[in-house]
């Protein structure tokens, strides 16, 4: 049977600084998602989840507990991160490509860009079902309906980016986006919570969240699809079963985790963001094979 992916987004955009984007996918296979959803209902504590919400309410445990379930229930988990958030080129007046680019603006860009590595990279996993929490509101989900319409207009650019995959085939039609209304879901709790590990890491150098999900996670260049990391021992992406529990070679050998300076650079850059865009912009300067 194929795996699920469960996905959420989270962007960083310092005013006046290049920022990052960084799309999460939590692969499960389908024998294990209903125990994997239920550890994670369990790890909410009958509360709605929301990894930002509650850190700064001091509930740092129940993220742990997040990323532990994401950890031990799912077979993989993979980022798709871009780095600065705006890679576009210079536009030329006449190219009417980079025109609508501009008009979706960074974030939007950003994250059509990110999905469609995360598709591309879901895709060699064999994942069928890929699950997105949806960004329309009620309003506009009744206005959908109403206009026997199948997809709010908020949620268009997703599935045009999935659409135009499946043209080139450059993806197989196994894969399915679904677009989740239901903002409570277990599954998008455990994207939440490795994009937030992943997040916290680039924006204040603290990557001990992040640590406790590395041996089973892959951060991926999102113009490239080239693997990035946030340190030098970072697993080896899956090739075949993606058990937790089995894992490669290269990830069985990682020792404890690297200790960070907590300190930044004058520019107040974190470490990890000037670590992870000197790696994006060289896979990126990287001639094609």
């Amino acid at each position: 049977m194929f795996p699920s992916a469960f996905v959420d987004e989270s962007f960083w955009q310092p005013q006046g600084r290049p920022g990052a984007y960084l799309m999460s996918a939590v692969i499960i296979d389908q024998d294990d998602v209903a125990p994997a959803l239920a550890a994670a209902s369990a790890a909410a504590r009958g509360q709605p989840y929301h990894s930002s919400e509650l850190y700064h309410r001091g509930h740092v445990g129940i993220i742990e507990d997040m990323l532990d379930v994401a950890a031990n229930h799912a077979g993989w988990s993979a980022v798709s991160l871009q780095i600065p958030l705006d890679t576009r080129p210079a536009e030329t007046p006449n190219d009417s490509t980079r025109s609508i680019h501009r008009v979706l603006g960074e974030r939007e860009y950003a994250r059509q860009a990110s999905l469609e590595q995360l598709l591309r990279y879901l895709n060699t996993q064999r994942v069928r079902d890929v699950y997105l929490e949806s960004r329309a509101s009620h309003r506009e989900w009744q206005q959908a309906r109403t206009e026997n319409r199948r997809i709010p207009t908020t949620d268009r650019n997703d599935v045009r980016t999935y659409r135009r995959l499946l043209e080139q085939h450059a993806i197989s039609h196994r894969v399915r986006i679904v677009h989740i209304k239901d903002h409570t879901h277990p599954g998008l709790w455990l994207a939440d919570a490795v994009a937030w590990s992943v997040g916290r890491a680039i924006r204040t150098n603290e990557p001990q969240w992040f640590n406790r999900i590395t041996d089973t996670a892959t951060i991926i260049e999102a113009t490239t699809g080239k693997e990035l990391h946030i340190n030098e021992r970072g697993a080896a992406p899956p090739t075949g079963e993606r058990d937790p529990h089995n894992l490669s070679q290269r990830a069985q050998i990682m020792s404890s985790p690297i200790a960070y300076p907590t300190t930044t650079p004058p520019d107040h850059t974190p470490n990890i963001y000037t670590t992870l865009l000197h790696q994006a912009q060289q896979v990126r300067d990287q001639p094609p094979r």
